[in-house]
Order: structure tokens, then C-alpha cells, then sequence
């Protein structure tokens, strides 16, 4: 029996390597594990093979596999659900950030309808193809199968190096901790719940139909992701202050992020706050505006040019290094030449991300080079 059981099929993702790690994971069809289940279940391998895009031409599917003997903790919806959610918010904040500094977004995803699972798939007995969702329960012939793509959204590629890996990695170790069948901690529950809801305000306004109103409802979805973040439990309470609260005491690389220098009133009293705080606040202004039926103009939409859509997802990637404690791992005193070299790539690999993230925050805010 093979080790790994193709679980769903990712069509809007193109991958060359897999991300995961040795018990779950989101590979291209090339790989080895995929080849595998495909020659114990030949119908898998037709399925995948009948993706195309809305014009006919042939399009490489990538894969959602669980190693066979953790398939019982892993192999659930909420489990499979909560890694596509991680996949997304470490791929799509970096995109963002670089279509926002560079004004092009290098062709990675920008969307989370780039990590969206496929619906049908073959059963478990590898003879028929089955779907279940909130809409319909269905079961159909393989050799009667025409996946497409969505037809609004290009197949994007997502190579590794453009994977948040300092996030992604301490967020997988949650995972397991999350999904393995004990009872999880309340940090660990709103965590991915927090994901969740990232993930969703990560997807496109709409169509060809969307409107301004669709934009503001996402902010509304930013908001809440913030709050599910931070919420302390049962009993307790989260609202903007704590929110900017935990940005202004973000572990910032660029000292003028790290900067009281703004101005920020929530109620009557106003407070000596950081450029990301100052941010943040006018995107909860835009919230409340939104939600009550209060007049808002496009303009307030965006700040610089930098649409607050596209900026929110950099102010939650630092939230939620905050929440999670990100940071570098110390250097050894005793530490030779090749030893320190070494250490000054890990240092890239960690900042990084923080630093795209910065340079967008500081953009937004009119704050020029130092």
C-alpha cells in the first residue's frame, strides 16, 4: 500500500517542489508519492490528468496528500483546512507586499482562490469521483471528468523561496499540536481560526460584477481576523486598542517603524502610537464606516497608493509574529568564521519577510528613506 493517500486536488496552484513536511503535504504531480498512489489507483492519475483551463489547454493540478498512518488525526476537513490556510497567508502577504514595493507581483498569487481545494475527487476505493459540499453530494465517472481552473483567476505558480518560511514553519509545529487529536489550547484554537478568516479576506472582491462594497466587506474580515488573533478567552475582551497595543510593541527592524511619531484617537483619549498603529486604525474607521451605512468615497480607500486591502495583509503578518513570538535564533558566543557566515544567512532567512513587510508599512505612510 502506498505511504501517502492523495487526499484533493489544488488546480489554481502550480508547484516544482512540495511544501509541507513528513506527514502532510502539497505537492506537484512530478513527485514521487503522487507516482505511488497512481499505480495502486490508476483512476487518480486519470482525474489529474483531465484538468485543463477554460480555453482546453492541459493544466498541471497540484495535490493535497497525508501520510496512510496519520491519516485518522490529519485526515479530517478541519485539519485539511487549516493547512490550506497556513499555505495561504504564508504566500499571499509576501506577494502582496512585493506588487506594493515593486508595483508588480512577480507572478505569485495575490488571491487565496489560488489555494482553493477542488471539490470532487476520487473515492476512497479509487472507482468513482465524489463531492460533498454545503451545495450538493454527488458522485460521478471519471472518464466523464472535465476540471477546469477558475476561469477568473490565472493557474499561479508559488516556488519555495517565496514561501514566508519563518511563519510557515512555527506554524506548521502548531498544527500538529492543533489537529493531533488532543485537546487544543485556546491560543492554538483562535490561532487557526484567526487563519481562517485571513484566508477568506484574501479573496477577490468579486468577478467582473465587484463593487466598492465588496472591498469594504473584506476589510471587515481583516478586522475580525485581528481580534480572533488576539482574543484572550473566555471572559475577556479584544477590541482596537489591544490591537494596536501588540503593533506597537512589534519586534520592528526599521527604527522609524518602531517610532511613536503618530497620533492616534480611539474615544477621547489620543495616544503617541507607530506608523503601522496609525494604519490600522484608519482600516478600523473604514470598518466601522462599512458595517453602519456611513458614507465612505473611494479615495479613502487608499493611502499613498497603497490600497488598504493589499496593506492589511502586511500589518497581520506582523500582529501575528507578535502573537507568536518569531524572532531569530541567538548566535553562539564561540562561534568560528564559518559558523558566524552561517549566521548571517539565517539572519536573511528571518527578516526578510519583516523587512518587506516594513518597507510596505512605511510606504503607506509617507515616510521616505532615512
Amino acid at each position: 500500500m502506498s505511504e501517502w493517500i492523495p487526499i484533493s486536488a489544488l488546480p489554481n496552484l502550480l508547484l516544482r517542489e512540495p511544501v509541507g513536511d513528513g506527514d502532510i503535504a502539497v505537492t506537484p504531480l512530478s513527485d514521487n508519492r503522487i507516482a505511488a498512489a497512481v499505480a495502486e489507483q490508476p483512476r487518480i492519475g486519470e482525474f489529474l490528468d483531465r484538468f485543463t483551463d477554460a480555453f482546453g489547454r492541459p493544466i498541471l493540478p497540484s495535490v493535497l496528500i497525508i501520510r496512510q498512518d496519520v491519516i485518522e488525526a490529519y485526515g479530517n476537513t478541519s485539519a485539511m483546512a487549516g493547512f490550506r490556510d497556513l499555505l495561504a497567508v504564508a504566500t499571499i502577504p509576501n506577494a502582496r507586499a512585493v506588487y506594493i514595493t515593486h508595483g508588480a507581483g512577480m507572478g505569485a498569487p495575490v488571491w487565496s482562490e489560488t489555494f482553493s481545494i477542488y471539490p470532487w475527487m476520487v473515492d476512497r476505493h479509487g472507482k468513482e469521483l465524489v463531492c460533498r459540499t454545503p451545495a450538493m453530494l454527488g458522485t460521478h465517472h471519471v472518464e466523464e471528468f472535465r476540471g477546469q481552473t477558475d476561469v477568473g483567476l490565472p493557474q499561479h505558480q508559488v516556488e519555495t523561496s517565496r514561501v514566508d518560511g519563518p511563519l510557515f514553519n512555527e506554524i506548521l509545529l502548531r498544527w500538529h499540536r492543533r489537529f493531533s487529536g488532543d485537546e487544543a489550547s485556546w491560543e492554538d484554537r483562535t490561532l487557526f481560526r484567526s487563519l481562517n478568516m485571513a484566508r477568506a479576506a484574501m479573496l477577490m472582491p468579486g468577478g467582473v460584477e465587484f463593487s466598492f462594497y465588496d472591498v469594504g466587506r473584506l476589510l471587515t474580515l481583516w478586522i475580525s481576523a485581528f481580534e480572533i488573533l488576539l482574543h484572550p478567552g473566555p471572559g475577556g475582551g479584544i477590541g482596537e486598542a489591544q490591537i494596536l497595543d501588540v503593533l506597537d510593541r512589534a519586534n520592528w527592524l526599521d527604527q522609524r517603524c518602531a517610532d511613536l511619531a503618530a497620533e492616534v484617537k480611539i474615544g477621547k483619549h489620543t495616544t503617541a502610537r507607530t506608523a503601522a498603529s496609525e494604519l490600522c486604525h484608519r482600516i478600523y474607521a473604514l470598518r466601522n464606516d462599512f458595517l453602519h451605512g456611513n458614507d465612505v468615497r473611494g479615495e479613502q480607500l487608499v493611502i499613498n497608493k497603497v490600497p488598504f486591502l493589499l496593506l492589511a495583509s502586511s500589518l497581520y503578518r506582523v500582529v501575528l509574529a507578535t502573537f507568536l513570538n518569531l524572532r531569530a535564533p541567538p548566535n553562539k558566543d564561540d562561534a568560528d568564521a564559518e559558523a558566524i557566515a552561517h549566521y548571517i544567512g539565517t539572519l536573511t532567512y528571518w527578516r526578510e519577510p519583516q523587512r518587506r513587510h516594513e518597507s510596505v508599512i512605511l510606504k503607506a505612510a509617507g515616510i521616505g528613506k532615512g
